[in-house]
């Protein structure tokens, strides 16, 4: 489709980057960008949602579906972005971790961790509103408030930033990076940053959960 298209000609800067880094074989540059990538992601998400969320400020200007779109757009090429910066990092800094024991438990472990990661995300996804994964209801106001109770949100509050970051973990382990499994750990921390200072106070903000 022509959206498809333009989205795939949108990311393409990023992929090229990416490649590029990862020939450069710099583990220096590899981080810097990847802490750049996720820092410009989080701060961008966070700082929107939370004015939008108080205030309504990109909703007034634009009407709530528009002002939706577009930050959906962004935010999805920042964490694109994101993905392809992690993704350098570990190829980048590739057999510089090791685990004890018999050489096929580390790439076992890292595919059971990408396919939990994976599979995770991909359920939880079915079972939220149209559009929660690029928090359209910051911007449109869903008529059902209440969080579905099906799928993993009957065993976790927050499977997307929990077990949903097992795949982050895998892919790292994968390569054996150790900078990549650092790398996992400050992504979990700044998602789980995100959802305390700036999701957690929109749910209460507006009676849900």
């Amino acid at each position: 489709s022509t959206g498809s298209l333009r989205g795939a000609v949108g990311h393409a800067p990023l992929v090229f980057t990416g490649l590029a880094v990862a020939v450069a074989g710099s583990a220096a540059v590899a981080a810097a960008w990847f802490v750049a990538c996720r820092l410009a992601y989080v701060l961008f998400v966070g700082l929107s949602l939370r004015s939008e969320s108080k205030h309504g400020t990109l909703s007034r200007r634009e009407g709530p579906e528009a002002a939706w779109q577009r930050f959906r757009a962004r935010a999805s090429w920042l964490m694109v972005g994101d993905a392809v910066a992690f993704g350098a990092l570990c190829v980048v800094t590739r057999e510089t971790f090791a685990l004890p024991g018999p050489a096929w438990l580390r790439p076992a472990a890292g595919a059971v961790l990408v396919v939990i990661g994976i599979g995770t995300k991909a359920w939880a996804t079915k079972h939220l509103a149209q559009g929660s994964f690029y928090w359209r209801d910051f911007f449109v106001p869903a008529e059902n408030r209440s969080r579905s109770a099906s799928g993993p949100y009957r065993w976790l509050s927050n499977p997307m930033y929990t077990v949903g970051y097992a795949h982050a973990y895998g892919f790292a382990l994968l390569v054996a990076s150790g900078p990549g499994l650092a790398g996992a750990v400050f992504s979990q921390l700044a998602i789980t940053l995100l959802a305390s200072l700036v999701e957690r106070p929109h749910v209460h903000r507006f009676g849900r959960g």
